[in-house]
C-alpha cells in the first residue's frame, strides 16, 4: 500500500540492510509498516500533546517514529556485523587447523562453517554452494562481504586474497590475520575503558543536566508572567524607580513545546555522540536514543514537580502551571 509511494533509491536502502541484517522480511511488508505506525504515533502524540501545536507534534512525531525504525535496522546491520568481527578470529584459526590439517582450502574453508558461528556461518555455507560450481576460492572469498557489511571482514578478505596471489601459504596467512584481530580487540577494549569519563559526562550533561534547566527556565518564566500579569504598579509610583513589571512575549505553552524539542535533539546527538566515542560509529549510539529521550522527559517533569512543590508556595497565587 504505503510501498508504492516510496522512492525507488529509499526501496533499494531498505532492500540492502534487509539482506545485511539477515532479516527475512521483505521491503514492501517494512515500509508499511514504518509508515502505519508512524501514522499511530503521529495522531497518538498530537491528542495527548493538544494544543494549537498539535498538529506539528502530530507529524514530527510520526516522522520520528519512521526515523527511529529506520535507524533499528542499520543497528541490526551493525549488531550483526559486531558478531561477526568478534568471532571471525575463531573462524579463521579453525580455517587454518582445517587447511594444516590436509584439506584443500576451499575445503577447510566449508569445514569452518560451524553453527556457533551464525552468520559467518550462513554466509560461508552460501559462498561454498559456488565453490562446488567451479568458483575460484579468491572470488568466493571477497562474496563473503556480500552478505555481511563489515569493514574488518571486507579488508581481511582482501589481505588473504592478495596474500595467497602473492604465494603466501593459505594458513599461515589465516593464522596471522586472526592474531592481528586480535590484538587490535585487546587495544579497542583499553581505549573504551580510558574513555569512559567522557561517556558519563555527556550521558549526564544531556540526561540530567539540560532537563533540570529546561524545567527551571520554563518555572521562572511562568512565574515572572504571572507576577507581571498579577501585580499593578501605579504610575506615580514607578516613576523614576528601576523595578518594572510587564508581560513576558514567550508564551508558556511554546517554552513547554520548545523544551520537550530542545531535549529530544539534545539527547539524539548525545546518544550519537556516545555511540562514536565507545565504538567509533555513530550509527551504534540509536540503541541508546529511546532510553536517553524517555529517561530526559522524564527528569523534565520530575523536576517541573519538584521546582513547583519547592518554590511554588512562595508565589503570591500559586504556583504557574
Amino acid at each position: 500500500m504505503f510501498h508504492k509511494l516510496a522512492p525507488r533509491p529509499y526501496k533499494k536502502w531498505v532492500q540492502d540492510q534487509l539482506v545485511f541484517s539477515g532479516s527475512k522480511k521483505s521491503v514492501n511488508s517494512f515500509i508499511d509498516t514504518a509508515v502505519i505506525l508512524g501514522i499511530i504515533v503521529g495522531v497518538v502524540g498530537a491528542f495527548v500533546i493538544g494544543g494549537q501545536y498539535m498538529i506539528i507534534i502530530g507529524v514530527g512525531s510520526g516522522v520520528a517514529m519512521f526515523v527511529l525504525l529506520s535507524g533499528f535496522l542499520m543497528l541490526a546491520v551493525d549488531r550483526r556485523s559486531k558478531f561477526v568481527e568478534g568471532i571471525l578470529p575463531d573462524a579463521l584459526q579453525l580455517m587454518a587447523a582445517n587447511s594444516r590439517a590436509g584439506y584443500i582450502p576451499s575445503r577447510a574453508l566449508l569445514l569452518s562453517a560451524r553453527p556457533e558461528f551464525g552468520p559467518l556461518s550462513e554466509a560461508i555455507k552460501k559462498v561454498g554452494k559456488e565453490i562446488i560450481t567451479g568458483e575460484s576460492l579468491e572470488k568466493s572469498l571477497m562474496k563473503v562481504t556480500e552478505y555481511i557489511r563489515s569493514d574488518i571482514l571486507d579488508r581481511t578478505m582482501k589481505l588473504i586474497v592478495e596474500g595467497t596471489r602473492s604465494g603466501g601459504q593459505f594458513a599461515t596467512l589465516l593464522e596471522e590475520n586472526a592474531e592481528d584481530l586480535r590484538r587490535i580487540d585487546v587495544i579497542k577494549k583499553e581505549v573504551q575503558s580510558n574513555i569512559m569519563v567522557y561517556i558519563i559526562f555527556v550521558g549526564f550533561a544531556g540526561i540530567l543536566g539540560a532537563p533540570a534547566l529546561y524545567a527551571l527556565s520554563t518555572f521562572l518564566i511562568g512565574t515572572i508572567t504571572h507576577l507581571g500579569a498579577g501585580v499593578s504598579v501605579p504610575d506615580l509610583a514607578s516613576t523614576g524607580s528601576f523595578l518594572r513589571f510587564g508581560t513576558v512575549a514567550v508564551s508558556e505553552d511554546f517554552l513547554f513545546i520548545f523544551s520537550i524539542i530542545s531535549i529530544i535533539i539534545t539527547t539524539t546527538f548525545g546518544s550519537f555522540i556516545i555511540g562514536l566515542i565507545s565504538s567509533g560509529n555513530a550509527k551504534s549510539g540509536i540503541k541508546y536514543l529511546p532510553l536517553f529521550v524517555i529517561g530526559a522527559l522524564g527528569v523534565f517533569f520530575l523536576a517541573r514537580v519538584g521546582i513547583t512543590l519547592l518554590f511554588g508556595v512562595v508565589i503570591p497565587g500559586g504556583s504557574p502551571f
